[in-house]
């Protein structure tokens, strides 16, 4: 009787076990929208937890649109939650894999990303430019607001400023082990690639958040005039026509 009684509480308890990690793996994601942090909405919820689905998702105002992820549970061992993520609105279009640290550090690999300047994700963040931005990061850490570490390129095509052409841009953030300290400066290369600007330099992203953009500018052939008399203004000119440029901001 004794080895019977052990058998029947060794099977309750694996089938007890069994219909947790079923619940909880299958757990609907329209259960867990409630609990979702301040600034974060999912309209349209669908799927589970692990592997879920929003039709409208916004965080902290910017709407996302059409977002899918499913999460890696083995993370979780770690103190890390990771997940694969896809995000679409209209033409723009977000694919990542995230990882949340337990100290609040966001940290993103294998991003591609195909935005519109002005509309979409980044209508608020477009600073009155249009244009079309596409990144190829391989990692992105942030801290907050602030980046802490980043490698890969970003480039924007077709940039310009209501109705005044800039040209063509790319940016490279090399791969480069960042130092540990709370304190660090990303910096890329910024280059033209095309357009009625040239321009060589560099962008650095600071602790504001902000960014400085120092370089040497050089008005071409198709400058339009109102801004080749712009560029006229900063200064005289080197042997190959080119005045130094810096210009800084917040984000």
């Amino acid at each position: 009787m004794a080895s019977v009684s052990r058998f029947s509480w060794r099977l309750t308890l694996v089938v007890a076990t069994a219909l947790v990690v079923t619940i909880v793996a299958r757990w609907p994601l329209a259960w867990t929208t409630r609990w979702l942090p301040a600034g974060v909405t999912c309209g349209a919820p669908a799927g589970s937890a692990w592997h879920g689905h929003c039709g409208a998702l916004t965080v902290d105002g910017v709407a996302l649109g059409d977002t899918s992820w499913r999460l890696h549970p083995l993370s979780l061992l770690r103190g890390t939650l990771a997940l694969s993520i896809l995000t679409q609105q209209g033409a723009d279009r977000i694919a990542a894999e995230l990882e949340l640290k337990s100290d609040g550090r966001r940290i993103a690999r294998d991003v591609t990303a195909d935005l519109t300047l002005g509309t979409g994700m980044l209508q608020q963040a477009s600073m009155g430019l249009t244009g079309r931005l596409q990144a190829r990061l391989e990692r992105a850490v942030l801290r907050g607001r602030r980046v802490h570490d980043l490698a890969g390129v970003v480039t924007v095509q077709h940039l310009a400023q209501g109705a005044t052409p800039l040209g063509n841009y790319e940016v490279r953030f090399p791969d480069t082990p960042v130092s540990g300290k709370e304190s660090t400066t990303v910096k890329g290369e910024l280059r033209d690639l095309g357009g009625p600007i040239g321009f060589t330099g560099t962008i650095a992203l600071t602790d504001e958040p902000g960014y400085v953009i120092d370089g040497l500018i050089a008005a071409r052939a198709d400058t339009p005039p109102a801004l080749a008399r712009q560029i006229a203004f900063l200064g005289t000119p080197d042997a190959q026509g080119r005045r130094p440029f810096s210009i800084a901001g917040t984000y």
